[in-house]
């Protein structure tokens, strides 16, 4: 199993500096960690109720792609991933984006693919569809699979009309980067099982770390299920795990009988690079 690194949750007044996550992640690999996870927003909306984990405000981090393409090109073995709120994103241009920087870093890179929950303004202020968001996501999502497969793709869907194009450069990883999709539902699981690639849950507070391994396990005899269901021949999908809390070697060690890919332990709020390192070699003696 690959442990790594999730940035912090940022909640007000950080990330005011946003600690630079290349710089972060070049002392993670050099401390022994393996990934890093970058979350994705855009803008912070100042007359909205807010929801779930960030309900004193969005975070205002850096561009999750920009800190992807900055920590790879820092590092030679570190992988990146972070949970990418893809109504957000136009599939087109963004599918460009993660090609590019899986091509450049050599197959580095781990995709979450996020609806963003927590506020419809955020969603709209970035040009999305909040009351359509599901749907956007998976066509998105079929619209970069065939950008990066196909020589000769086109598409004619609910949001999107795309005439015969070809994009380039295919992601290095192929046939793509792994596409694994962030929830708690079963129906989040459904559709991971039948157009991606894993799942990403979150464990927030040592009260879910205790369950967090059964729910893991739990999660993937579910998704093989669901894919049984669909006759989808694959399924030996992934599971990434972001742990907070008190977070242990035997606390790993669980998630890793459970069935979990891969665990990303969040750092706690740091203000600098320095008090970020001092923190991951903490984390590192606890659990490498």
């Amino acid at each position: 199993m690959l442990i790594g690194i999730s940035r912090p949750m940022s909640e007000p007044p950080y990330p005011t500096p946003d600690v630079d996550m290349g710089l972060i992640g070049q002392a993670a690999e050099q401390i022994g960690f393996s990934w890093i996870s970058y979350g994705h927003h855009t803008v912070r909306p100042l007359e909205e109720a807010i929801v779930g984990p960030h309900s004193r405000g969005v975070p205002l981090f850096q561009d999750q792609m920009v800190g992807f393409a900055r920590a790879t090109a820092l590092t030679s073995t570190l992988e990146v991933g972070g949970m990418c709120i893809v109504p957000m994103h136009h599939p087109v241009t963004l599918a460009k984006t993660v090609a590019s920087i899986d091509q450049y870093s050599g197959g580095r890179l781990v995709l979450g693919i996020g609806t963003g929950g927590a506020s419809r303004q955020e969603i709209e202020a970035s040009g999305g569809r909040w009351d359509r968001r599901w749907a956007y996501t998976r066509e998105a999502v079929e619209i970069m699979k065939g950008l990066w497969r196909e020589e000769r793709f086109e598409y004619e869907g609910e949001f999107f009309t795309i005439p015969p194009v070809l994009c380039r450069p295919a992601p290095a990883r192929r046939p793509h980067p792994p596409l694994l999709l962030g929830g708690f539902t079963d129906k989040v699981l459904q559709r991971a099982a039948e157009w991606a690639d894993g799942w990403y849950p979150a464990y927030l507070g040592d009260e879910n770390l205790a369950a967090g391994p059964d729910n893991v396990r739990d999660g993937r005899r579910k998704m093989e299920q669901y894919a049984d269901q669909v006759g989808r021949e694959e399924t030996t999908f992934q599971i990434a795990a972001i742990l907070v809390g008190n977070v242990t070697k035997d606390v790993v060690r669980r998630f890793e009988d459970a069935g979990t890919d891969r665990v990303a332990i969040m750092l706690p709020d740091v203000a600098s690079v320095e008090e970020a390192r001092l923190a991951m070699e903490h984390i590192a003696d606890e659990v490498l």
